[in-house]
């Protein structure tokens, strides 16, 4: 069983919908694929097991076959792998390969053409969209919520002062500690310091 070619048989297979045998033609090729490797290739069922899938008659799944390989959604395939796994040659199936290549020219749920102008209705779900850019000159792409801390911009410093510089990485200070903390130390006892003079911002105050 392969989820690849039962897909296809089931979503993509351009098997024309105005005919008569269209879902005969359908089921027959779900058949197949449930016996298929992710490639489509090497599907061999008997046509008893299939007679079983379909609860089509013996005469209605050989047309079926026939009609399959005449779009070209199935082809002939190698019989190495049918031998291998069935000795017996009078009860060896016929050998396919399902065309995966082949696709549908319509996908949309409303039926149209995937190279069809949009409907009206379309355009304006497209102006209307999240991902919009703009409409008359306007942008129309949301703003991001600042209600999240990640989108929130970077503080700045206020009027008249500079902003904070990064820490100098020669003084005692961390990135975590506050600006009160960029102090270089005047004693091995750590009783003296004095404010960092590469990192911390100017005190009042001097050695303290």
């Amino acid at each position: 069983m392969s989820i690849e070619a039962i897909n296809w048989a089931l979503n993509h297979a351009p098997i024309p919908t105005d005919r008569k045998d269209a879902s005969t033609l359908a089921i027959t090729l779900i058949a197949l694929a449930n016996h298929s490797g992710p490639d489509g290739r090497d599907a061999f069922p008997s046509v008893e097991r299939m007679m079983r899938y379909t609860r089509l008659s013996r005469r209605t799944i050989q047309r079926s076959l026939r009609s399959l390989e005449e779009l070209d959604l199935i082809r002939s395939g190698n019989t190495r792998v049918r031998d291998a796994k069935i000795p017996e040659a009078n009860s060896r199936p016929q050998v396919y390969n399902l065309v995966l290549s082949a696709k549908l020219s319509t996908t949309s749920d409303q039926g149209r053409r995937d190279d069809a102008p949009p409907t009206s209705k379309g355009r304006q779900q497209e102006r209307l969209g999240a991902s919009a850019a703009t409409v008359g000159g306007v942008t129309t792409t949301p703003k991001p919520s600042f209600n999240r801390p990640r989108n929130r911009p970077a503080p700045s410093a206020p009027e008249g002062h500079s902003a904070v510089p990064p820490v100098c990485g020669q003084c005692d200070a961390r990135d975590s500690d506050p600006t009160s903390a960029r102090v270089v130390w005047l004693d091995d006892d750590r009783t003296r310091s004095t404010p960092c003079p590469r990192c911390a911002p100017q005190r009042n105050g001097g050695v303290r």
